[in-house]
């Protein structure tokens, strides 16, 4: 294999497939079932049908193609206090609700991040925020005292709260989310 080959896993199929370095800039297809490499696959949250989202239509905003809902409006939608019983406890999934203060900081440095992480987990994990500062009942009632701090919800139930001291980097970020992901998609709530 040539130093500078690239190796893409088909999100389809699984297969890796070499991209030698003359083709990078070619639209790949998948040596075993020959679907576009460039293509995401999102599952729709409210009918859980998987859609194939062709990279460049990605941020349109795409519309799924059973129930026609819109398959996200936001990569980090902002929430209330008000809704977040429709959106977060009545959603059957996982739900990560980022807890914020428009004054820190560290949710300053941290809430630019999420939103690069978010796109990666579509299908996979609704990611919501919530302004402490406006829904005070809400931050009494899960005893948010610093922020940012990180609530994950399995199916309307309150799994765990994660308080980060600092923003962290984007792979500790995301490590760590695929890492909840995999541990609460194996559970049995």
């Amino acid at each position: 294999m040539n130093q500078s080959d690239l190796i893409v896993r088909c999100l389809r199929c699984g297969q890796k497939n070499r991209i030698s370095k003359d083709h990078l800039n070619d639209r790949s297809f998948c040596g075993r079932c020959g679907i576009s490499l460039d293509d995401y696959f999102i599952q729709c949250l409210t009918c859980r049908t998987l859609n194939r989202i062709p990279d460049d239509r990605l941020y349109d905003l795409p519309l799924c193609g059973k129930c026609g809902s819109q398959l996200y409006d936001d990569f980090v939608t902002e929430i209330t206090e008000s809704d977040f019983t429709s959106t977060v406890l009545g959603y059957l999934g996982i739900v990560l609700v980022c807890c914020f203060d428009p004054g820190c900081t560290f949710c300053a440095r941290a809430l630019p991040v999420l939103k690069k992480l978010a796109p990666k987990f579509l299908g996979n994990i609704k990611i919501v925020r919530l302004n402490i500062t406006e829904n005070r009942i809400f931050s009494e009632k899960y005893g948010i005292k610093k922020t940012p701090t990180y609530l994950l919800f399995k199916n309307g139930l309150h799994i765990t709260t994660e308080v980060m001291e600092g923003p962290g980097s984007i792979e500790k970020m995301e490590s760590s989310l695929r890492k909840i992901v995999a541990r609460l998609e194996n559970s049995k709530l």
